[in-house]
């Protein structure tokens, strides 16, 4: 009996693009912004993640933002991110 095995990864159709980092993380003060959206989990490992980047990150301020939904960010959160932060890093809890 033989057995054939079935790869299920498709090709890729869209070539992965580079990512560039656009903040100048040797800069301070620098504030990172933290978001979590409305999923049980990402308040949660967005207290872990913040303690883990402050260890890693000395002089770096970072602020903690929680979205009530999925859906995007507010206008009136956003308004406070762009004023409050030079960076941010969206949290997506399950």
């Amino acid at each position: 009996m033989t057995i054939t095995y079935l790869d299920p990864a498709a090709e890729e159709s869209t070539p992965a693009e580079p990512y560039e980092l656009f903040l100048d993380m040797d800069r301070r003060p620098l504030t990172i912004g933290l978001i979590a959206n409305a999923f049980p989990d990402a308040a949660n490992f967005t207290a872990c993640l913040e303690m883990a980047l402050t260890s890693a990150l000395p002089g770096v301020t970072f602020l903690r933002y929680q979205k009530t939904s999925v859906d995007p960010v507010q206008p009136e959160m956003l308004g406070a991110i762009t004023s409050q932060c030079d960076g941010v890093i969206s949290i997506w809890g399950h």
